[in-house]
């Protein structure tokens, strides 16, 4: 008996994240050189041409996996945008950088996949560009967060906030890549923030 997820035709209910599953499950095990179309439809048990149904390309399906993600982030941005101003700086910082290492922990293998393919990167670089999103957007909410408390005296003044932002998701993403490798932070998040603290607080 010929299995539905093989019939011709509109691919069935659930198709999407089967392949998603199985795209993340790969890239976990073993990158992005066993991320064929054929291997991802094997894994999740579906036709190989519902991946191109749905993501149009092997990249198409990286992108989704990140964005698949993205929500996570949003969650992340907006619950620091509620924090500002509430209790301590530190605390929030610290609760900041290991929910944004989580969620690159999560992106990682994906980001590294398309990193080891000079196709996929060319590729991934033109459609982001195209559709204004990228790590840069990132940055955003907590440059955002940092001015809401530099507004309310809590942080410095002349605090560079792109800046600031920039190190502690270089920071997240740094402790995230070393996680994927299997190698422990050296440090853990609160020590991280309480090397930060004396370059972000009023003097």
């Amino acid at each position: 008996m010929v299995n539905d997820a093989r019939r011709p035709g509109r691919p069935r209910t659930g198709v999407r994240e089967a392949v998603l599953a199985a795209a993340e499950e790969i890239l976990a095990e073993a990158g992005v050189a066993r991320l064929s179309t054929k291997e991802v439809a094997r894994r999740a048990g579906v036709a190989e041409s519902s991946i191109f149904y749905h993501f149009r390309d092997r990249l198409g399906l990286l992108r989704a996996v990140v964005h698949l993600h993205l929500p996570r982030y949003k969650e992340v941005a907006e619950e620091l945008g509620r924090r500002a101003g509430h209790g301590t700086v530190r605390d929030n910082l610290v609760e900041l950088l290991g929910s944004l290492e989580a969620y690159y922990t999560r992106i990682t293998p994906v980001l590294a996949a398309v990193q080891a393919d000079s196709e996929l990167r060319e590729l991934f670089t033109q459609r982001s560009s195209e559709a204004n999103i990228g790590p840069q957007r990132g940055l955003a909410p907590i440059a955002a967060y940092l001015g809401r408390e530099r507004d309310l005296g809590r942080v410095r003044a002349g605090l560079d906030l792109d800046a600031a932002a920039l190190v502690i998701l270089g920071v997240a993403h740094q402790r995230a890549v070393l996680r994927s490798l299997g190698t422990p932070a050296v440090a853990g998040a609160a020590q991280v923030v309480d090397t930060l603290l004396p370059g972000l607080l009023p003097d």
